[in-house]
């Protein structure tokens, strides 16, 4: 079995998921095993239940519901998953042929912000880095510099809190940040950024043709959450400083809303869950949006400006 925090979770699994964070006694809210079942073959069925959430727009990618014995989350292409009702243990069987490091790939990132969405559980489609005592971090949608920006951060003495999916804690005045994944994926054109550490970190080829850096990763769990930019990268001129524009709370809330780490949520529990918890955010978090200088190449004062336009850390 691989073992790691992920999320607040204690993940158990037979699959290897490429995240690498000792157990703590106290930052696991609650055990999540993940087993491999016997091999399937791929189907157009939509699983047996009631629809919480269907994402197909050209082909189809995935579908979820609920029926007596659980959840049934189906990966066209990739995989079935079987998860318990108490969100504890999950199976997944590959569709015959499947790559596995895509499976990977799926199960570290899709299941589990899956799992947490029906747990209740605030999660943004983000990655954050540690400055100091506090938490910066960069939400968006895929493409938009979540990855790119968090890494650049770290270049430049930053340590990675998660990437790609944030959970917080919104129990106190403060929202706070829990550890999660410890590599960044970044596109191929973002690979170059490697080269800005004094150390190289080490790096590997994902299941969907990414670059993973394992990047130093932040070990304080709860660091409260100082800022939250949506990066929108200027690729037509990559030169000049980064513009950052606070957001009011109404125009954060709705800008947030656009970038659920999951698409095609049509279960009103989870729609309601989540609008309150992104309400609860933006009340305790200023959100941002920078107009960055991108690359590659990238400017290599990118992550002090940014920080120097945020008023610092």
């Amino acid at each position: 079995m691989h073992v790691s925090l992920m999320y607040g979770l204690a993940v158990r699994s037979e699959l290897p998921l490429y995240q690498y964070r000792p157990l703590a006694p106290d930052s696991v809210s609650r055990d999540f095993t993940i087993t491999m079942g016997a091999p399937t073959q791929r189907t157009d069925e939509i699983p047996p239940g009631r629809l919480l959430i269907s994402l197909m727009a050209q082909r189809q990618y995935y579908t979820g519901t609920v029926a007596d014995d659980g959840y049934h989350l189906r990966f066209y292409d990739t995989c079935d998953v079987w998860i318990d009702h108490e969100l504890s243990r999950a199976v997944v069987a590959p569709v015959t042929g499947a790559d596995p490091e895509v499976i990977s790939v799926l199960v570290s990132g899709s299941l589990l912000a899956f799992v947490l969405a029906m747990q209740g559980a605030p999660v943004l489609h983000a990655s954050a880095v540690q400055i100091g005592s506090r938490a910066l971090a960069f939400t968006g949608g895929s493409g938009m510099g979540k990855s790119t920006s968090a890494t650049l951060l770290c270049a430049d003495g930053a340590k990675l809190i998660t990437d790609d999916l944030l959970r917080l804690d919104l129990e106190g005045p403060e929202a706070r940040c829990r550890l999660g994944a410890t590599e960044a994926r970044l596109r191929k054109s973002a690979a170059e950024l490697s080269s800005l550490f004094s150390d190289l970190p080490g790096r590997r080829e994902t299941g969907d043709a990414r670059d993973a850096l394992a990047l130093e990763p932040a070990t304080q769990e709860h660091l409260p959450l100082h800022a939250i930019v949506v990066p929108l990268p200027r690729r037509e001129n990559s030169g000049g400083k980064p513009d950052v524009q606070l957001l009011d709370k109404r125009s954060a809330l709705m800008l947030l809303i656009r970038f659920p780490r999951l698409l095609g949520w049509s279960d009103p529990g989870v729609l309601t869950d989540q609008f309150q918890q992104l309400g609860a955010v933006v009340a305790r978090v200023p959100v941002y949006v920078a107009h960055l200088p991108w690359g590659p190449p990238f400017p290599r004062t990118l992550a002090a400006d940014l920080l120097a336009e945020l008023g610092g850390f």
